[in-house]
């Protein structure tokens, strides 16, 4: 698969981003409701504070993508300033899987961190995942990170 291209989506990508997107979340077992493409796509070209990374096949074909959230600190007299990244998707289709399309979406993403001075990057990972994330030197946050959750009250 080294013929793939690797890029920054573009605002003329929002369709191939929101099918892969939807891909996932059929595999992830969920029903898709209709329209979802189109709002999808709406929320994705709204976003300003996204970077989406797409692996294309020769022929244009969208083989996965990674999208995160840029998140900025605010200025404070005890930590420096900068910014730091959330990913919400990795996701390669089915059949583009184990040919380190995963590793390299990665890689562009990491790429873009250093052009951009992004400082980290943090995800959830399915258990699936784990081993991806670890070869690609993602390790276990510290122990100090807390979550609170609308749904377990």
């Amino acid at each position: 698969m080294e013929d793939v291209a690797i890029r920054l989506a573009e605002p003329r990508d929002a369709f191939a981003v929101s099918a892969l997107t939807l891909q996932d979340d059929r595999e992830c077992g969920a029903v898709v409701e209709p329209g979802f493409l189109d709002r999808h796509a709406d929320a994705w070209l709204a976003d300003r504070a996204r970077v989406t990374f797409l692996a294309e096949a020769p022929d244009g074909r969208p083989l996965g993508m990674v999208t995160a959230s840029v998140v900025t600190k605010l200025p404070s007299s005890r930590r420096p300033d900068g910014c730091w990244l959330y990913v919400s998707l990795l996701f390669v289709t089915a059949d583009a899987r184990g040919a380190g399309l995963g590793g390299r979406l990665l890689e562009a993403l990491r790429e873009w961190c250093a052009e951009n001075g992004v400082s980290r990057i943090r995800l959830n990972a399915a258990p699936r995942a784990r081993s991806l994330y670890a070869r690609a030197g993602f390790t276990q946050p510290p122990d100090s990170l807390m979550e609170w959750r609308a749904d377990d009250r």
